[in-house]
């Protein structure tokens, strides 16, 4: 199959709209039931913009070769070249600095601005303003507000909501790419879950082994977590995990209200031995009761105001990976410790 016939854009328009792109390439760390990264924390980077004009130049050539790759049936090279796309991406976000707060507003509004110069889809910016207000407001972003998002993988138009099943372009509904709420669902067979679930507290229980009872207090800076409210937190999400299992396993569709687990607070004394205890205990009961269901129990449902329909896999899902994502923060605070 021709370049033209998979629906590439000459390399000059491409780069254009990678450089019209420049400063909405910024990715958010914000978590609405994580931690460390999440909402509230002073974490702030000044966002700069992103000015090496080569970067975009190279990304667009990576993300071109994809493209012509999976014109050419080239899948397994391909898989390549858009990993190296995404590389170069976070590297560039990186680099030139994530947004919080003011910094976040200021940015965010001047991407809504900047679309609606350029005459984007109303829908899309209803929803931008929606999310904008929500963030300005430090609460979760309704999905009602924002469902789910496609992206043409040809024309690159956006549907906010379910598309048609046939687009203007004739591309099936099928074939748009889908951006969850974020990469926690990206999406694990049942045995990997399970794998996950059992795993984790092994490696969590490592991070933690060598640390005296003051070490465990030891934050790496200011409004940081320390080793402690790091494992609170997986405690907590943890305990999320197993009322949603329950909720789903003993209703029909029932409501997965969304809860800040990354804001709740130590309120009740616990040592971290007993933390620990507690989150091994809850762990233990919910891998055993996913281990005992039938296959199609997995696919039972409940609804969550964010992120829409669940199903006991996607949950478990998610949980498995936000919690390995916390990993990092594990080494910052006991290479703190160490000195």
């Amino acid at each position: 199959m021709l370049a033209d016939e998979a629906g590439l854009l000459p390399t000059e328009i491409q780069i254009s709209i990678v450089y019209s792109l420049s400063d909405y390439l910024v990715p958010s760390f914000a978590e609405i039931e994580g931690g460390g990264y999440g909402r509230g924390d002073d974490h702030q980077q000044e966002a700069y913009p992103m000015s090496a004009a080569t970067d975009f130049g190279q990304l667009v050539q990576l993300i071109q070769a994809a493209r012509g790759l999976e014109a050419g049936g080239y899948y397994g090279l391909a898989k390549l070249l858009w990993a190296l796309a995404y590389s170069a991406e976070v590297k560039a976000s990186n680099a030139a600095g994530i947004p919080r707060s003011a910094a976040l507003d200021m940015s965010l509004l001047d991407i809504i601005n900047n679309l609606k110069a350029d005459g984007t889809d109303a829908a899309v910016i209803g929803a931008l303003e929606k999310g904008l207000q929500a963030v300005r407001e430090d609460r979760t972003v309704p999905y009602v507000d924002i469902p789910d998002v496609y992206v043409s993988r040809t024309k690159g138009e956006i549907f906010v909501g379910e598309p048609p099943e046939l687009t203007d372009s004739h591309e099936h509904n099928l074939a748009l790419r889908e951006f969850k709420g974020i990469w926690y669902f990206e999406s694990m067979s049942p045995s990997d879950v399970l794998e996950a679930l059992k795993s984790n507290p092994a490696t969590i229980q490592k991070e933690m082994a060598d640390l005296s009872p003051d070490q465990l207090l030891i934050a790496p800076a200011h409004s940081e977590w320390n080793m402690h409210q790091l494992l609170w937190h997986l405690m907590s999400a943890q305990d999320l995990l197993a009322e949603r299992v329950n909720l789903m396993l003993t209703q029909d569709n029932p409501n997965l209200e969304s809860k800040a687990t990354w804001a709740q607070k130590d309120q009740s004394n616990m040592s971290t031995g007993d933390v620990l205890e507690h989150y091994l205990d809850s762990r233990h009961k919910v891998i055993d009761q996913l281990r005992a269901l039938p296959s199609s129990d997995w696919w039972r449902t409940g609804w969550h105001d964010e992120f829409g329909k669940q199903t006991v896999l996607s949950q478990a899902t998610y949980f498995a990976r936000h919690e390995v994502s916390h990993m990092p923060q594990f080494a910052q605070i006991i290479q703190t410790v160490e000195g």
